[in-house]
């Protein structure tokens, strides 16, 4: 058998101990509850994509498209296929409807998207930072 000291830090480490207290939380005798867990990690980590946009929203708890375009380096389309898949999936929500900037062209106004349980913090930090970069760029 192997075994590591808890003050080391590796990542399969990590993942055995972040799933371990997972299973902890829930009935482990509920085989329903383990089948839609396991689903829904598989239909996360699919993706390239899906898992970036879902490690952005875990680190930030908030995002526009815009954002994770400019911050992950990720085509338009690319962004919004993901925002819908995780939001198939139940994990983020809209938060906020911006309001249309004045002098603009039209279009759909963006959306701040944010996972369950994010805070009004996060939602304002999201919203700042689209405003800030929309600024940086003309957009």
């Amino acid at each position: 058998m192997i075994t590591s000291s808890e003050d080391e830090s590796s990542p399969i480490g990590d993942i055995v101990r972040a799933f371990r207290l997972l299973l902890d939380k829930c009935d482990t005798n509920s085989p329903t509850y383990l089948r839609t867990v396991l689903s829904k990690l598989r239909n996360i980590f699919a993706s390239k994509a899906i898992s970036e946009v879902f490690t952005y929203f875990c680190l930030h708890g908030a995002s526009t498209s815009w954002i994770l375009q400019c911050e992950l380096n990720m085509p338009e389309a690319t962004a919004y296929r993901a925002l819908k898949q995780l939001r198939t999936l139940g994990f983020i929500a809209p938060a906020l409807k911006v309001s249309k900037v004045r002098h603009s062209k039209g279009g759909p106004r963006p959306t701040i998207w944010a996972l369950e349980g994010a805070s009004q913090e996060e939602v304002a930090r999201a919203y700042h930072e689209m405003r800030r970069s929309r600024k940086e760029t003309g957009k």
